[in-house]
């Protein structure tokens, strides 16, 4: 056990110092996209109109809730101003209950979303899974006309994924048409702000707000399914993948509808699994789970004794390590792709052996790709003649292993920036040594399992050398992409790991 070697380092613990990744686990699910009014002038009242607070904070609220990125686009793009009756310090106090817009309007990295929104004209529709086009006074002016948001929503919507729209935001559906002519909400059962609501609103500030009412320009379409509830009650509706929702108080309803038909498409999109090596946790992932996450279903596993579990490490072992990630490929309908970064090559290698109905192929990422009967320490032992490696430090009895600090980012990431080597010293946990140390056991089903490498040619953890032994020695490999990076090749070149591992066939 004292000759364990340098050469089995895995990844570190990865926790990014940008907020899009501060939160563990945050946005695996994909992203989603709020489109919001720029700002405009009412010409019944003077007012100056953009988006309704609660039309987009939310949604907001939901989506970020249920796992999901969003990302603020609107026509123009660059700053929105939320409605002046929505603001909840507003002198009218109309909106005052609203806390959930407070807090996101007082939050300095959340009010900035609304300074710097995405121009629509540069987004790309497959980087998301759904679209809701927020409400508010502006949409009346803004998205009545809008020929280029009418074709984005058509064609969002003719993708099959989930295309909402809420209170004022549906006037857009007044004109929007499929490219066969028809109307797309043509016998299609769908809400909006209605006649009622605005009855109110008028009576409220004394005066006609609205340069047209969508119920009444409803009613004159053909096969008009337009309905509503009582007067500003939570409502939204669903037809197919058309969310609409009534008014302010129905966008979190509306966003429920989008988050569940989400849960039921996942059958649609492949599922990859990602398992992390040793010295590590979810957050190595961080880099790409989330760009990873616009067209597929994203698992993280947290290993034990790993990162934020409190499962101490003296005793765990592989079969710990297989229980884990086995519980959660059998959480998933149908089968997945399976990831796994360095010594997690011998995890995910043992669950295919076990599961092998459950796997569509095996991803290894410089990791370990063992034979029958092999083990990590077993692995790296032979490549090294039994060489002892300075750097590693145990504790008294051996059945934890650190690495020394000073040698830590050379090691494992030679080619990170500063601010990445600094986290790699300071969350490094010890290792439990059993696990490194316990055989796999492989036969004809875990061969069968297609198989992908990444290699990694500046690898000072697990060397090139190593790397390429082990592909020659299993036989199997389909297919093998080489990256001029250190060990974290998802790190290093993110966008590329992504593109590639999605390019696997």
């Amino acid at each position: 056990m004292k000759h364990l070697k340098l050469f089995l380092l895995l990844v570190i613990v990865m926790i990014q110092s940008n907020l899009s990744f501060a939160q563990h686990n945050a946005g695996n699910n994909g992203k989603i996209l709020l489109i919001a009014s720029n700002p405009s002038i009412n010409k019944q009242t003077g007012w100056p109109i953009g988006v309704w607070a609660a039309e987009l904070t939310h949604p907001y609220w939901e989506f970020a809730n249920a796992g999901y990125a969003v990302d603020i686009a609107s026509p123009d793009g660059g700053e929105i101003k939320i409605d002046g009756f929505s603001d909840p310090e507003d002198a009218s106090k109309y909106a005052a209950w609203d806390y959930l817009s407070l807090g996101f309007l007082k939050d300095p990295t959340k009010a900035a979303l609304l300074k710097n929104t995405i121009k629509l004209s540069a987004i790309n529709p497959n980087d998301y899974k759904a679209v809701l086009v927020c409400g508010g006074q502006g949409p009346m002016y803004t998205f009545i006309d809008n020929v280029e948001l009418q074709k984005f929503f058509v064609d969002f919507y003719q993708t099959g994924k989930p295309t909402g729209a809420i209170c004022h935001g549906t006037c857009l559906l007044l004109k929007t048409k499929l490219p066969s002519g028809k109307y797309l909400v043509e016998g299609k059962k769908w809400t909006g702000f209605a006649n009622n609501e605005e009855n109110y609103a008028d009576a409220y500030v004394g005066q006609k707000i609205q340069p047209f009412r969508i119920q009444d320009e409803a009613a004159k379409m053909p096969n008009n399914k337009f309905v509503v509830a009582p007067m500003f009650e939570s409502f939204a509706v669903q037809d197919g993948n058309l969310i609409t929702g009534q008014q302010q108080n129905s966008g979190a309803e509306a966003a429920k509808l989008i988050i569940a038909q989400l849960e039921k498409d996942k059958a649609k999109n492949p599922t990859y699994v990602l398992v992390h090596g040793a010295w590590a946790d979810e957050s190595a992932w961080g880099f790409v789970r989330n760009d990873l996450a616009k067209n597929a279903n994203v698992v993280v596993i947290n290993l034990p004794a790993h990162g934020a579990d409190n499962t101490y490490g003296v005793g765990v072992g592989l079969i710990d390590y297989v229980k884990t990630v086995s519980e959660a490929i059998n959480k998933v309908s149908g089968k997945v792709i399976l990831v796994g970064h360095s010594m997690a090559g011998v995890i995910i290698s043992q669950v295919a052996e076990n599961y092998p109905t459950k796997i569509d192929k095996l991803i290894y990422v410089s990791a370990y790709l063992p034979k029958n009967g092999e083990n990590v320490t077993g692995i790296t032992n032979k490549f090294l003649n039994n060489k002892p490696i300075e750097v590693f430090e145990f504790n008294k009895d051996y059945s934890l292993l650190s690495i020394k600090k000073e040698a830590l980012p050379t090691v494992v990431c030679a080619d990170c920036p500063q601010y990445m080597k600094d986290v790699i010293v300071k969350y490094h946990r010890a290792e439990p040594t059993k696990a490194l140390n316990d055989n796999v056991t492989l036969t004809a089903k875990f061969a069968a399992i297609p198989k992908y490498y990444i290699s990694t040619k500046n690898d000072y953890a697990v060397p090139y050398a190593l790397q390429q032994q082990m592909i020659k020695d299993n036989g199997t490999v389909k297919k093998v992409v080489e990256f001029n990076t250190s060990h974290l090749s998802f790190v290093v070149q993110p966008e590329e790991f992504v593109k590639t591992i999605v390019s696997f066939k």
